[in-house]
């Protein structure tokens, strides 16, 4: 397809900005990411020893995954603290002025992008009409996708979850599998599934900006 060549550049470009984001992380080996990765293992974790408790009806599986799913959850809850603390010196600096760490991005991504932008000028209009078309429509079936699967669960957060974890926990001896504690369970999934699209999109929402310049700079060119 004639096309084939733009959807590679936004690929490449997708992958640069990924390289860029680690590279500018100045947490030793990108911690941010791998303590959400942490959380949710544990999560996942708790769910599974879940699963065995409800078939071997053992205490001990269900001591189990209870601890693993309250590490998850005060994971989750501590995560802001802990990060100010990792990140103390950083934010220390950038207090009095706190649109450096945005500037400092943006000029960044600034040479990136511009080669990926002149790039794409140099491709006919009506290809880059096409592609931006269809990443739009491809981005507006995700999010819709995405609000029927997740729905407001990230406008309320973990409450819902930590509070029929604190419900289930009132009896300790005499908790079940019941909804209220399923919902414990499920929450913290759904909420970063939740988080990852809109990321996703995010990014997406931008490459769809950077097709429009570029088609934008090609017209202009052609035009004059």
């Amino acid at each position: 397809m004639v096309s084939d060549s733009i959807y590679r550049a936004l690929q490449g470009l997708s992958r640069r900005e990924t390289i860029l984001c680690k590279q500018g992380s100045r947490l030793p080996k990108h911690l941010e990411f791998k303590l959400y990765a942490f959380y949710l293992s544990l999560i996942l974790f708790a769910i599974i020893i879940a699963f065995i408790w409800q078939l071997t009806r053992l205490e001990t599986f269900k001591i189990t995954s209870l601890i693993l799913l309250l590490s998850g959850y005060f994971g989750i809850i501590a995560h802001p603290a802990l990060l100010f603390i990792v990140r103390s010196k950083e934010i220390s600096k950038h207090f009095k002025n706190p649109f450096n760490i945005i500037y400092a991005n943006a000029q960044e991504t600034e040479g990136i992008d511009k080669r990926y932008i002149n790039y794409l000028a140099t491709k006919r209009p009506e290809q880059l009409e096409l592609v931006l078309l269809e990443v739009k429509a491809q981005k507006h079936i995700f999010e819709q996708k995405t609000a029927l699967l997740v729905g407001s669960i990230e406008r309320i957060g973990f409450a819902p979850g930590i509070l029929a974890l604190l419900i289930s926990l009132d009896k300790l001896s005499e908790i079940e599998l019941d909804w209220v504690l399923s919902i414990a369970y499920i929450i913290p999934i759904i909420y970063f599934f939740g988080a990852f699209s809109r990321l996703l999109a995010s990014k997406v929402a931008r490459h769809i900006t950077i097709l429009e310049l570029a088609l934008s700079n090609q017209k202009a060119k052609v035009g004059s």
